[in-house]
């Protein structure tokens, strides 16, 4: 049975993978997209995960709109790394679809309680999105089946500062409101926090989508061979 899927993120070339993976896997069901600020701003985090949504045949998943700073510091992006508008410098077809009217924490507590220990959560971006959930259901860590995490430096160097990564950097407030709440013993599932150590390992390079492409019988063009080498 498919498992319940709701991704948090801030596409972004490394999120943009992660949603065609999610979209294509038998073994997910995609509930609902959640955008928030972090490689680049969290309304054009939304126009990319639409584009890609739609790219991808899933222009039927819910993709809504979260915080757009963090809850105390001041914003910062990452052009240098993710491109002017976060898909490096891919051109994708503007996307037919809307933004959701749900925030995206109140859809993480709408969809946990509609189906209380069953939805993963995964966040791929800073944590702001989940703080603010937290702070409004203080139960919804135990309502979820669990929280999968990309964020932190635990085994390596950070990314952002000697020992900082960048979604922890971009809003640590957020961090530490998740990692409080997420740190009780009575969860049906402990939280799967993917740092650096693991991602850093993870490299899509273009003769990688050109295999791909020739199994699928498609070809890669630029539309997504512009990013040479990708920390997925």
């Amino acid at each position: 049975m498919p498992m319940p899927l709701i991704l948090d993120v801030d596409t972004g070339i490394d999120d943009s993978l992660a949603l065609l993976y999610a979209s294509a896997s038998p073994d997910a069901e995609l509930v609902a997209v959640t955008c928030v600020s972090g490689n680049v701003e969290a309304r054009q985090v939304a126009e990319n995960t639409l584009a890609v949504l739609e790219l991808g045949g899933r222009a039927d998943v819910e993709v809504a709109l979260g915080r757009e700073v963090p809850l105390v510091r001041r914003l910062r992006t990452g052009p240098e790394t993710h491109g002017p508008r976060g898909l490096g410098y891919a051109e994708l077809p503007a996307a037919s679809g809307e933004i959701s009217d749900r925030h995206a924490a109140d859809l993480f507590v709408a969809e946990a309680r509609r189906r209380p220990g069953e939805v993963t959560l995964v966040t791929l971006g800073p944590l702001t999105n989940l703080a603010l959930a937290v702070l409004r259901e203080p139960e919804l860590p135990r309502l979820l089946r669990r929280l999968v995490m990309m964020g932190g430096s635990y085994r390596s160097a950070g990314n952002t500062a000697p020992t900082t990564e960048w979604n922890i950097a971009v809003d640590p407030d957020a961090a530490a409101v998740v990692f409080e709440a997420f740190g009780r013993p009575d969860l049906p599932a402990r939280p799967l926090a993917l740092g650096l150590d693991v991602t850093e390992t993870a490299k899509f390079a273009p003769e990688h989508l050109a295999a791909l492409a020739e199994r699928a019988g498609s070809r890669a063009d630029g539309t997504v061979t512009g990013p040479a080498n990708v920390n997925a």
